[in-house]
């Protein structure tokens, strides 16, 4: 069974996240994908980081999501998931 494009893409985008948090260095934490939709093609989905206590979210379209499958190439999706992490490390400090 073959991983489809957008489930490939938030895999890639989800480890792009936590080498971002272990850069800042939060190593414990949770992140994930919530997709919004019962559709087998949605919109988006958004991301969610999580660490001793506080959460950042942050919206992404599923063509940002499936162009992510092998790697994070939109300089935009790279800034949004640094500044992710970044707003958790404030709001964990």
């Amino acid at each position: 069974m073959q991983i489809e494009e957008f489930e490939h893409g938030k895999t890639r985008i989800m480890a792009e996240a936590r080498e971002a948090l272990r850069r800042l260095g939060i190593d414990q934490h949770s992140v994930m994908f919530d997709l919004h939709s019962i559709h087998p093609h949605p919109d988006g989905a958004t991301l969610t980081v999580s660490a001793a206590g506080g959460s950042a979210r942050g919206w992404f379209s599923a063509e940002e999501i499936r162009d992510s499958r092998e790697r994070i190439g939109r300089s935009e999706v790279r800034e949004r998931i640094a500044a992710l992490a970044a707003g958790l490390t404030e709001a964990v400090a």
